[in-house]
């Protein structure tokens, strides 16, 4: 009996530690998997960083790629390899530049993440924008760039390196304010660089990209025109243009100068047209658009916009014994057919603008009248549907009727009146 026992004993001791032994788990990755990224870099997993320069807080973020074992993380910035591993650490000069992360596996299989980083800039950091929407020069001429705290620089510097390792031309200024620069780039191939400001004591600042050109380019204001009405077209070495060609029409009546061409828009019908330019030369005036640099761009004629003639300007509360009028002096100058624009405003329930014999408003109206209470447009419930502007047409009915009654009249309850205007 105590035999059986010490066996039983023996064999619960023996499954005890044989159901605790530790197991080494199994590993299912080969370096022939296809690389993974499981999470994307950026905050926002979007694979967008946007952040202001500080000396003490570089950009800082990781991801997560299978097959881990096999796998190399490479960081590219404007296509340049900044980093290899997981996780970057890094600082960037101010500016806009796009990035990839690639995983590689040892096997050769690659896969990517595409996104964009953008370093602003700090209030005391000398910046610079383009007066005319875009950082572009031409060599040989004057540039003018307005910005921030630009009297502190001492150069400008161009180079094809991120960190400006490899200087392609250090430029001093010819003028300069804390908020505009003037220089001049000397003979350098066209192309995008990393534009950077030098201080005095040597610090070097970030800035967007500069894109050079050489030759005469358009950079803004020939998108759109209106027929018959003055047309600008702003750019950089612009002082040799002498022909501008709209469709089939050549037009040499210009006033140019090395930023601007400025003509009588020709009288054509609305809609697209076909642009290009000239030098006297004959050499193509280059168009900068958002798809790229060419030499002829695609233009829309547009009506002219009719101008918003102000009436009368409050603001000023409304209740029916409170009433705003326009006199019949100043509608007079209204044409029958104009479009008249009341501005109003909807204000909260219990306003003291409101109250009525110590009533508190509980709806809100409008009514459009003669002086005389002559109704253009009976009262009717103003609500969050209501158009604002409120508008309506004048005609030759109304405008006879307003003129022999001493004025137009807008009455209402629970209502502010900021403006009111025709064209």
């Amino acid at each position: 009996m105590r035999t059986k026992f010490l066996y039983i004993v023996a064999m619960v001791l023996l499954v005890s530690f044989t159901a605790c032994e530790k197991v080494t788990p199994f590993d299912s990755q080969t370096a022939n998997d296809d690389p993974i990224i499981l999470r994307p870099y950026g905050e926002s997993g979007s694979g967008s960083f946007n952040y202001t320069r500080d000396s003490d807080k570089p950009l800082v973020d990781s991801v997560v790629v299978i097959p881990s074992s096999y796998t190399t993380v490479n960081w590219y910035v404007d296509g340049q390899l900044v980093h290899t591993g997981n996780k970057i650490n890094m600082y960037f000069p101010v500016g806009k530049y796009t990035m990839r992360i690639e995983a590689v596996t040892t096997a050769g299989k690659k896969t990517y993440r595409d996104g964009s980083l953008t370093v602003n800039p700090i209030a005391t950091d000398p910046n610079v924008t383009s007066l005319s929407g875009e950082i572009c020069a031409v060599p040989g001429v004057e540039t003018t760039f307005g910005g921030a705290n630009l009297d502190k620089v001492a150069k400008l510097l161009l180079t094809s390196d991120i960190f400006a390792e490899e200087e392609l031309c250090s430029i001093v200024p010819s003028s300069k304010a804390p908020n505009q620069i003037k220089f001049t780039l000397p003979a350098m191939e066209e192309g995008e660089y990393y534009f950077r400001l030098l201080d005095g004591a040597g610090n070097v600042y970030g800035c967007d990209k500069i894109s050079v050109f050489n030759g005469s380019v358009a950079l803004s204001g020939f998108d759109t025109f209106v027929p018959g009405e003055e047309w600008v077209i702003s750019g950089a070495s612009l002082q040799n243009v002498a022909s501008i060609k709209l469709d089939e029409t050549v037009i040499t009546a210009l006033t140019v100068t090395a930023t601007s061409v400025t003509l009588t828009a020709p009288d054509v019908a609305t809609g697209e047209h076909t642009l290009s330019m000239l030098n006297k030369d004959g050499k193509a005036v280059r168009f900068v658009t958002d798809a790229g640099v060419v030499s002829e761009v695609k233009v829309t004629a547009k009506e002219a916009e009719i101008p918003e003639i102000e009436l009368w300007k409050g603001p000023e509360y409304i209740v029916w014994a409170e009433r705003m009028r326009v006199t019949k002096e100043v509608m007079t100058q209204v044409p029958a057919g104009a479009t008249i624009n009341i501005y109003w405003e909807k204000l909260p329930s219990g306003h003291e603008g409101y109250l009525d014999n110590g009533t508190p408003n509980e709806y809100w109206k409008m009514r459009v009248m003669s002086a005389w209470w002559t109704d253009l447009f009976p009262e009717f419930e103003v609500d969050d549907t209501t158009p604002n502007p409120y508008t309506f047409t004048y005609t030759q009915t109304m405008k006879t009727l307003v003129e022999s009654e001493d004025g137009l009249v807008i009455a209402g309850w629970g209502l502010q009146l900021n403006k009111i205007t025709y064209k």
